[in-house]
């Protein structure tokens, strides 16, 4: 069952945290009613900063801010604020500061426009050194995201959706920067998920291993950066393939990610699902996802074809 937005769970947030941290400001790109930064400008009008369509301006007042000893937030949505502002985010990087860039409407956006789908913006930020990059799966682990990273100092990016992702956490669970967070456990095919890609590889599991007579493991990796390699390989290295799976663009995505660190230790073979060489279109989410193959049956394809492989 689908959750509340997490889009309201992150203003909700801020609005908390604002009153117990004095030094938060927000800068948002015109965009507070999507990125619902609205609710922190009702609440603390002098804190919050509408910069106007202009992401690399408020990138350049977020370096200020943050230089000056506060914490800035900055929040648009994610094709834009990560690819209009790159530069910006490389010098809070090269120094180090402590900027949270909390976007919305990452990967396939619906009904907004093409343009707006967010489907490089991974790639993009992975390269930066001094960058935490993370990726929630629900609503339960993007709250114990941001009480992480107003915790830690130095510069993050958290990748939110324009809508609601599937519950796949309980109440008590925590979240631990960079481990890779097994949601189910199995032997034979090792799915590793990002974002509303965890849930879809949990849902159809159990439908997949009944008509395989396969054994499936579930891994949620929401930090794309930094990845603990020593978890990560201990979870794989007893499986005979991986499947990666993310809202992305597969060329120097997720997946890449993940296969430059299991091919240095294991000769596994792996599958990607994601985005193809697309930029992707404009209509209904959910057909989006079905169109370009981020469903069951794209999901067991890519499994008997990891199974042909482990069986020659």
């Amino acid at each position: 069952m689908y959750e509340k937005d997490l889009r309201d769970t992150f203003g909700e947030y801020l609005v908390n945290i604002g009153n117990l941290n004095r030094t938060i400001v927000v800068l948002d790109s015109d965009l507070s009613s999507s990125t619902r930064t609205n609710k922190f400008a009702k609440e603390y009008p002098d804190r919050f900063f509408n910069m106007g369509i202009a992401e690399q301006n408020m990138l350049g007042t977020a370096l200020g801010f943050a230089i000056s000893g506060k914490v800035p937030v900055v929040s648009g949505f994610s094709i834009f604020t990560t690819g209009r502002a790159w530069e910006f985010i490389r010098l809070a990087c090269h120094d180090n500061l402590n900027i949270k860039i909390i976007t919305t409407h990452s990967g396939l956006v619906g009904g907004d426009g093409s343009t707006h789908n967010a489907l490089e913006d991974l790639s993009l930020m992975s390269s930066l050194p001094n960058l935490n990059i993370l990726n929630p799966s629900d609503n339960i682990e993007l709250i114990e995201m941001l009480e992480y990273i107003f915790n830690t100092n130095g510069p993050f990016y958290v990748r939110l959706p324009r809508g609601s992702f599937p519950k796949i956490h309980n109440e008590d669970y925590k979240f631990h920067i960079g481990k890779p967070d097994v949601v189910k456990e199995g032997d034979d095919i090792c799915l590793i998920g990002t974002g509303y890609c965890t849930s879809l590889a949990l849902k159809s599991a159990p439908y997949i291993e009944k008509e395989l007579k396969i054994s499936i493991k579930v891994i949620n990796q929401s930090t794309i950066k930094p990845i603990d390699i020593g978890a990560l390989k201990n979870e794989v290295s007893n499986t005979k393939g991986v499947l990666s799976l993310e809202e992305h663009n597969i060329y120097c995505g997720f997946g890449s990610i993940l296969a430059r660190i299991i091919s240095e230790s294991f000769p596994i073979p792996m599958k990607f699902i994601g985005i193809e060489e697309s930029f992707g279109q404009s209509g209904k989410r959910e057909k989006l996802l079905d169109f370009y193959g981020l469903n069951e049956k794209n999901i067991k394809e890519k499994i008997k074809d990891l199974i042909k492989s482990w069986k020659n």
